[in-house]
């Protein structure tokens, strides 16, 4: 999209274009199977509702009546507008803003209909922003689906079809996907890319019917991503297998999803998202999202400073000091790590930073003010301030030369 922002003077004055001013702009998006996301209800004879096309819930007249009849009647009579819901069945969720252009749009694909919306706000009286263009660039399916499901490995049919992990605990997970060809352009895929809330542990990758492990082409583990290419054993429409990656990792919120896409390595269409799916008959809980009990809150844990010492005489050997620890089930929170003497005063800040999700470290070199602190024990605390409370943790490490 083309966004610019501006300002102006005041009421009535010049509006110029500000680069600098503090507008900003997030767009949204959904699709869907049919052209309308919500359903519409008339009231039937009985009372209760039947789902009718918008032209005839929009012809119907509204609930009337006094508050009396309205109470005994529940407000409305037969032939009268009934409610109107979300359609969650044939539509995606919003997806999650999008800050910049140019962005994959994170919503389901293999869809007619797409809703965008988009948010300006502006932290100035006379800042604002103007949404000059907007488009959309989309190529033709990979596979039609593509789904996956996501299970802990030694429980791939858990009770109500529900994966569930304790928040921070390392679980092992495995996560299969299988493609269908309903058309004789598609091209299939030659690649997996999943989402992750951390750097995983990548321990294996299987394709067939049965599953048998295979050496991937190439395999990258970034901090919030892995990749797994294949371009030796595409699944196309002649060579159409299941797959199945298994990874070491942990989750830090109430309920992650798995998000994934499949795409051609050097191809010209799109990656293509993997849906939530019956997946594998091995599987049941035929979705990408794996939960944690909401009673096991902590925002704060695992907080380690590595060997606790600290020795900054250059010779390699606890010469920093590593402070570790895990913020779960918050979206953002004012982070503060900090170093203090045993009188309290403050020695050192290390953050001072809003942060999300995940597994953090942050380090220390033993220097204060440019100098290096005296020998003795100091101590370190980290503190995480959200709409909950705030969460802080505290240690002792030792500087000593």
């Amino acid at each position: 999209y083309d966004f610019e922002p501006y300002r102006s003077g005041g009421l009535g004055q010049e509006q110029l274009p500000a680069p600098d001013a503090p507008v900003e702009i997030a767009v949204e998006v959904r699709t869907g199977r049919d052209d309308t996301p919500l359903i519409y209800h008339m009231v039937t004879e009985l009372g209760t509702e039947r789902v009718v096309e918008f032209k005839k819930w929009d012809r119907a007249p509204s609930p009337t009546g006094t508050l009396t009849w309205a109470v005994a009647n529940r407000g409305v009579a037969p032939g009268q507008k009934g409610s109107v819901v979300e359609d969650l069945a044939n539509w995606s969720f919003w997806s999650a803003p999008q800050l910049a252009s140019g962005e994959a749009i994170q919503a389901p694909d293999g869809r007619q209909f797409i809703q965008i919306r988009a948010f300006i706000t502006s932290a100035e009286v006379f800042a604002f922003g103007r949404l000059n263009s907007l488009s959309i660039e989309f190529s033709p399916l990979l596979a039609d689906p593509v789904v996956g499901e996501v299970a802990l490995i030694q429980e791939p049919n858990p009770v109500g079809g529900v994966a569930e992990a304790l928040l921070g605990e390392p679980v092992i997970l495995t996560y299969d996907v299988r493609a269908d060809f309903t058309s004789a352009g598609q091209a299939g895929f030659d690649a997996i890319r999943l989402r992750t809330p951390e750097a995983v542990d990548f321990q294996r990758f299987e394709m067939g019917d049965p599953l048998r492990e295979v050496a991937p082409d190439s395999v990258r583990v970034d901090d919030r991503e892995l990749v797994v290419s294949f371009p030796s054993l595409p699944v196309t429409q002649a060579a159409n297998v299941p797959l199945r990656l298994t990874f070491g990792t942990r989750v830090f919120n109430f309920n992650t999803v798995f998000e994934g896409e499949v795409f051609q390595i050097g191809g010209e269409n799109l990656a293509q998202s993997i849906d939530g799916g019956d997946a594998s008959p091995r599987v049941s809980t035929n979705d990408l999202q794996v939960f944690a009990p909401l009673e096991r809150l902590e925002v704060l844990t695992g907080v380690d400073l590595g060997a606790g010492v600290l020795t900054p005489n250059g010779d390699g050997v606890n010469d920093l000091l590593t402070v570790s620890y895990t913020l779960q089930g918050i979206s953002a929170g004012d982070v503060v790590v900090a170093i203090y003497d045993l009188t309290g005063r403050l020695v050192r800040q290390l953050v001072a930073d809003s942060r999300g999700e995940g597994r953090y470290t942050d380090v220390w070199d033993g220097w204060s003010g440019g100098r290096l602190v005296i020998p003795g024990l100091y101590v370190v605390r980290v503190a995480v301030d959200t709409d909950l409370g705030v969460f802080d943790q505290i240690r002792t490490v030792a500087v000593a030369f």
